[in-house]
């Protein structure tokens, strides 16, 4: 998905499906509207299917700026991202044992080797 759709979806989740506790209020109140919305914001900023881990696959244009810590993907990582400008600054890549995956950011893909409990910077503009 782009950014644009899932941005428009994302507040459609928020126009007309939550209350002002930020509780989703599809009646009777289900759980899972307020978790697929945390899932959905994840879902824009990192994704971890097919064996890639990718970076910003949909970053709206309304989030020029940003960073996201501690997002936990597929193959045993946990990542922080920060990007500018409506680009990716820097993503951090922790594992509690020694790992390796691929990244794609855009159309750019980049083997990765982290050793446990050491992190892994990869600078945006590396890519």
């Amino acid at each position: 998905m782009d950014g644009r759709t899932a941005y428009e979806n994302l507040q459609m989740l928020f126009a007309k499906s939550m209350l002002p506790s930020m509780l989703d209020n599809h009646p009777p109140f289900q759980i899972d509207g307020n978790f697929g919305g945390a899932a959905g914001v994840a879902e824009m900023l990192i994704q971890s299917h097919a064996g890639e881990i990718h970076l910003l696959p949909a970053l709206p244009a309304e989030w020029p700026k940003g960073e996201v810590r501690g997002l936990r993907v597929r193959g045993g990582f946990e990542v922080d991202l920060s990007w500018s400008e409506g680009r990716l600054r820097e993503a951090t890549l922790r594992s509690e044992k020694r790992n390796s995956g691929v990244l794609r950011y855009g159309d750019a893909v980049k083997r990765v080797a982290v050793s446990a409990g050491i992190p892994l910077q990869v600078e945006g503009d590396s890519f």
